[in-house]
């Protein structure tokens, strides 16, 4: 599993970075064709081929997806659904197969909410990338525990209401997606900045002078349909007030390179495929194998004496900023 990773990797390219308000972005090409074929989670939950809806005896950290296509579909680590009893966040990426039903594990991104505002959930954004990479160290100890992924999630909800406070927004359910509605100016302002490139599988990105991640997918078309989705993500925790060097390309080379040879650790997937978490040489990440294909990977640079909070959880939203970018990548 970990030499199909690395090849994946060796092939890649890191292209020149683009910069806008905090933010570099570096789109990551490679050459060839990936051999599957699927559709991506908010495409089918707007034709409604693909159903996600609370269990008959609702529960917080799990959702009921119902694929009645003939297409595979995948759904990424971070995607947020909407409705239901509360908003939610899913905890792994993963291939649906066709014609299928699946438990969707999940985490609450809502916690002000417990009625509900719909019989089925509708596509929302995705996950900031601070809150997607504490989550995957959460989901790594639950994983080998429980072989479930499983999340903190009073952590969670403690990382959302401390954003919003310092942002000086008061959603009235501490909901993730009216922190999207807060920003929505200024992430259309990042979008316009960071279109897709043409080819690109992947997108790595600096934040506020220091790399943060990297999202690398199989194909241009599924790398193109959430690119979007994964801009605005990243850019959540950028600063249009601060004035940094510019980013040079071989640091996004580095951080790429960080997981080559990495510790892998290998576990069922929630649907299709095989779930391989790793941890490098200062990153962390996972990566979701179907068929000898990498559909999913994504990596996320840190400094692990500054990766939790002062009590194990993730740490506030100001002191995110202080610590995680404060030691050169």
């Amino acid at each position: 599993m970990q030499e199909m990773v690395d090849r994946y990797l060796a092939i890649l390219r890191v292209e020149n970075g683009m910069e806008f308000g905090g933010m570099t972005l570096f789109p990551l090409s490679r050459d060839g064709t990936s051999p599957l074929r699927y559709r991506v989670l908010s495409e089918t939950l707007d034709d409604g081929s693909v159903e996600v809806r609370e269990k008959p005896w609702a529960s917080v950290p799990e959702l009921w997806l119902v694929n009645r296509s003939d297409d595979m579909v995948f759904v990424m680590d971070g995607e947020e659904v909407i409705g239901g009893k509360q908003n939610r966040m899913v905890n792994a990426s993963f291939l649906s197969a066709p014609r299928s039903e699946l438990m969707l594990p999940v985490t609450c991104v809502e916690h002000g909410r417990w009625h509900d505002v719909g019989p089925r959930f509708a596509p929302g954004e995705a996950a900031p990338s601070f809150l997607r990479m504490e989550k995957e160290e959460q989901v790594r100890i639950h994983l080998r525990s429980e072989r479930r992924p499983r999340a903190d999630q009073g952590a969670v909800w403690e990382a959302i209401a401390a954003r919003q406070r310092e942002e000086r927004f008061a959603s009235p359910t501490g909901a993730l997606n009216d922190l999207y509605r807060h920003r929505a100016v200024s992430l259309a302002e990042y979008q316009r900045a960071f279109p897709y490139m043409d080819g690109a599988v992947g997108l790595a990105v600096a934040l506020n002078g220091r790399m943060v991640g990297a999202d690398l997918f199989d194909q241009p078309a599924t790398a193109a349909k959430l690119w979007d989705k994964l801009v605005r993500s990243y850019a959540v925790d950028a600063d249009m007030a601060q004035r940094h060097e510019p980013v040079a390309r071989e640091r996004a080379e580095r951080l790429l390179k960080r997981v080559v040879a990495a510790r892998w650790e290998q576990f069922p997937s929630i649907g299709l495929g095989t779930d391989l978490r790793l941890s490098g040489d200062g990153a962390i990440g996972s990566a979701l194998l179907y068929e000898g294909t990498v559909v999913h990977m994504a990596i996320f640079r840190i400094h692990r004496r500054h990766s939790q909070g002062e009590h194990g959880g993730i740490a506030s939203a100001s002191a995110r900023r202080r610590m995680h970018f404060r030691t050169e990548t």
